[in-house]
């Protein structure tokens, strides 16, 4: 009897969890309704019970769901500086107070994103916060600053909190103050269109995109465990953003990437599945998405800076800005929020609100010819150019490779007066460079573009441009998979593993027969990889075992095996131009689970203490957690690398490639991220 009065209590408890009409958590005093599209309202009730929503002279009702849920949409609203109140009545009545119309935008993202306008860190705020602060008085500017918090599931039915733009607002939040890239751009639109702005600031630093995406818009089914943190993916969308969704806003603004940026040219398509989302859960198939490519700092994000440029050109809906001008190199925080909030604004202001006689786009390479040892290039949104840098001489940071790979600092020649440019093409070439096949801008060190148009102001962001050709690095431009295997020196040997490496985390193989292996005296490698020309890439190292176990003998996060060591008679074949065939003598391998430094650990076997390369030292792993991690063949002799497979274990996009590196200091391809340039790449591992 006990037990049933305890249920029938519980119930009871349960089902009064509704019984008074409440509103959904966008919807609290002072806060800011979109205007000219219809505004979704909800909440809960006592299932059943009629709820009638009031505002502005417009009147809806609906009933409760059996689960409680209410939802009605106001009819599209011109904007109003009006304070108004919106009702909500059933068996109690709820007023939301100070209720204006106007343009409602939402900020995430990363650190970038969360570095607020003015607080405690000197270091991480931005640099005019504290004049800002305390001037800026917009009363029809109004900002949610919500927590950091994470969430299996969606989290709902907790309030926002609303506040204008005063000096009392921001010492009130001073130790959890508003995104300065979010002040910045909610001051700007507020000011260029004179309406109200409601600007909504969930970020968080350091976080990856998977934690900001819905489960909706992931492609596949992302495994999300029961303990949640700030890295699992849905996890900060849960936490953080889904009890806003489907409020009627225009868009969003994002700046992250820095945590994503292994991914490289993947990182394009995770953009896709964050926009997706979001475009589901807000119920809007116009959602804008106007975000920032990375800015530079003491490392190169080249690779996902091109992820993020494809993103752009393939989403209708999205717009990116550069800011290769306002990076900082000691730090991953540049302060210049403004710079970047206002190029943001440039998107908004000539794609949703009429302003047509801007230019909002950083020049994009429209065409490109190669002319003997120049290459010819032409933009949109750029008839005419100038350097602005220390010497207003020229703009670096063009780099040209020709046949052999070796990327070598190229020049603009078609320099004017004072940092002018004649003509509207960019005319480049690098000396002794007579046949051009690759170029690229700002992909070394130090990364900062001083080119811009002169029709808009905005600079020209990185890029590269591939004119290279089958027959430049290969010795058979008609391979198929397969011919690798086909090679005389793999007589007599038989398949023990191989797997179709993915351009992320390593899945497994597709064949594995280590167990069956048997005895034997040497190993063998191939790797093949298709190019997006369609051309196949193959090399094949067979040396002396080095262990008696087949299963170590694969890649070293499934093998949990770790060897660096010299080994012996190591044979090559490769139809990559350049790679030393034949018996080479000794090599060495360095197949590491964890990560690695570029000290020399291996005694009288060459390398360097400055680049990653034939002979580094890998870091002890901590916890049992996979690091970076490496699966690479080198000839001894010149310490060139026959073939590397890097970085596969703790997401992001590999390292691949065949043959030493001569693109880059590192000739070991670590930090390459390149997996995503090849259709397909596949790893064998044989006997004999």
């Amino acid at each position: 009897m006990k037990q049933v009065m305890m249920v029938c209590a519980g119930m009871l408890g349960a089902a009064s969890v509704f019984a008074n009409v409440n509103l959904g958590t966008p919807f609290s005093d002072n806060m800011v309704l979109q205007r000219d599209r219809a505004v979704p309202v909800w909440g809960t009730a006592a299932p059943g019970e009629k709820v009638t929503v009031s505002f502005a002279g417009q009147e809806k009702s609906t009933v409760a769901g059996a689960d409680g849920k209410w939802s009605v949409a106001l009819d599209k609203m011109p904007a109003s500086k009006e304070n108004r109140i919106l009702t909500a009545r059933g068996a109690n009545v709820v007023e939301v107070k100070n209720v204006l119309v106007g343009e409602v935008w939402f900020a995430s993202g990363q650190s970038n994103t969360e570095c607020p306008i003015w607080g405690p860190s000197p270091r991480y705020r931005d640099g005019q916060g504290a004049v800002m602060t305390a001037t800026a008085r917009r009363p029809f500017i109004r900002y949610v600053k919500n927590a950091r918090t994470t969430a299996r599931e969606p989290r709902l039915g907790w309030k926002a909190v609303w506040r204008d733009y005063s000096p009392k607002s921001f010492k009130e939040t001073f130790n959890g103050n508003l995104s300065a890239m979010a002040f910045y751009y909610a001051l700007e639109l507020h000011d260029a269109l004179g309406v109200p702005v409601g600007i909504i600031d969930s970020s968080w630093g350091g976080t990856r995109i998977e934690p900001w995406t819905p489960l909706s818009g992931f492609a596949n089914k992302p495994n999300v465990p029961a303990k949640v943190g700030a890295g699992t993916p849905t996890a900060l969308w849960n936490g953080m953003v889904a009890a806003f969704a489907p409020y009627a806003i225009k868009g969003f603004i994002w700046y992250q990437g820095c945590s994503n940026a292994g991914d490289g040219l993947r990182y394009c398509e995770k953009m896709h599945h964050l926009y997706n989302g979001w475009a589901k859960e807000f119920k809007n198939p116009d959602l804008k998405l106007y975000f920032v490519q990375l800015a530079p700092f003491s490392r190169s994000w080249f690779a996902v800076q091109q992820g993020q440029a494809k993103f752009a050109a393939e989403e209708k809906n999205a717009a990116m800005i550069t800011t290769c001008d306002i990076g900082n190199s000691w730090d991953i925080h540049p302060n210049d929020k403004e710079t970047v909030a206002r190029r943001l604004v440039l998107h908004a202001l000539k794609r949703d609100y009429g302003f047509d006689n801007i230019i909002d786009d950083a020049p994009v390479l429209k065409s490109w010819k190669v002319e003997g040892d120049k290459f010819v290039m032409s933009f949109s949104d750029a008839n005419s150019w100038y350097a602005y840098n220390d010497d207003r001489s020229e703009a670096k940071g063009f780099e040209i490779a020709g046949k052999d790979g070796k990327y070598v600092p190229a020049k603009i020649l078609n320099k004017g007066a004072n940092g002018t440019l004649s003509g509207k093409e960019l005319i480049v070439s690098a000396p002794g460079v007579k046949e051009p096949r690759r170029l690229r801008y700002l992909a070394s060190k130090p990364w900062i573009g001083s080119l811009y148009s002169f029709d808009s102001g905005l600079p020209l962001g990185p890029f590269e441009i591939d004119a290279r050709r089958p027959e430049d690095d290969l010795t058979d431009v008609n391979a198929k998979l397969g011919d690798a295997l086909k090679v005389p020196e793999l007589a007599g040997f038989r398949k023990v593993l191989s797997a179709d490496l993915p351009a992320g985390r390593f899945a497994g193989y597709s064949f594995d027969e280590a167990a069956k292996a048997g005895a034997f005296s040497r190993v063998a490698y191939a790797l093949e990889l298709e190019r997006t020309d369609g051309a196949i890439e193959w090399a094949v190292a067979a040396m002396d075992a080095f262990t008696a176990d087949a299963a170590k003998l694969g890649v070293p996060c499934a093998s949990r095996a770790t060897f660096q060591r010299k080994v012996s008679n190591l044979v090559v074949r490769s139809n990559r131009i350049g790679v030393e065939e034949g018996a080479v003598g000794d090599g060495i391998i360095e197949f590491f689970i964890g990560n690695y430094g570029m000290p020399r650990k291996l005694a009288n076997a060459g390398g360097s203490d400055s680049a990653y390369d034939s002979n580094d030292t890998e870091h002890p792993v901590k916890d049992g957690k996979d690091g970076y991690g490496c699966m690479q063949v080198h000839n001894a002799k010149n310490g060139a690398t026959v073939f590397a497979y890097n970085h596969f274990a703790v997401g992001g996009a590999p390292d691949l490639g065949i043959g030493s590196n001569k693109g880059n200091e590192h000739t070991d391809w670590t930090f390459m991220n390149n997996a995503g340039d090849y259709r397909t790449r596949r790893l064998t591992v044989l006997v004999k």
